[in-house]
């Protein structure tokens, strides 16, 4: 009666531990995958957050906050480049791109609607924000009022996220799905539904 309790046990933890829970604590990890969301890669990091703070809702707000430093960090760094490095390095990438008619139009929503409001509600958005970024720092914008639009549409965003996830996480651990698997199927609804969208 031992024996077959002992290997109840082991075939109940055959996939323990979680895979998901060092990334949920790695603090670097998530605060680069962020930079790069805000920089290089276009897909939206939400795909990645969202099932992972559902998965561990007490960490949620932990995770909103090093990803909401991760892309200040990046925004940061597109704005320097655009304003630094616009003719020898940015003007070129995009034209190979084929994205400079993107970054025109973007220029010229930064004058239309004013800075604050144009990058707040770009990066407000589950969209990429590497045009707005790139924009802001090529048309000289203030430095300051850029990164108070960034903080502002990301504390939001990932603020309300956190707090999505604080409901949504007790309420799936009722059924007592595991993190793992539970980010896994997340993870790719939302890829799925960010990819389909795109073909649109």
């Amino acid at each position: 009666m031992k024996n077959r309790s002992d290997s109840d046990k082991s075939a109940e933890n055959t996939d323990l531990p979680d895979w998901t829970e060092p990334l949920a604590q790695s603090r670097f990890g998530l605060c680069f995958l962020s930079a790069a969301e805000s920089t290089l890669v276009p897909v939206p990091l939400e795909t990645i957050v969202i099932p992972l703070m559902v998965g561990h809702p007490r960490r949620a707000l932990a995770i909103a906050l090093v990803i909401w430093l991760g892309s200040l960090a990046g925004a940061a760094l597109f704005y320097g480049l655009g304003f630094w490095l616009a003719d020898p390095v940015v003007f070129p990438v995009l034209e190979w791109l084929n994205l400079a008619d993107g970054l025109e139009n973007m220029t010229a929503r930064l004058d239309s609607e004013g800075l604050f409001l144009a990058v707040f509600l770009v990066s407000f958005l589950p969209a990429p924000m590497q045009l707005a970024t790139l924009g802001a720092g090529i048309a000289e914008g203030n430095f300051l009022v850029f990164m108070l639009a960034i903080a502002a549409s990301r504390g939001l965003r990932y603020g309300g996220l956190a707090v999505l996830a604080l409901f949504l996480g007790r309420k799936l651990a009722r059924l007592k799905i595991r993190p793992g698997r539970l980010v896994l199927v997340l993870s790719g609804v939302l890829f799925a539904g960010w990819a389909v969208l795109q073909l649109l």
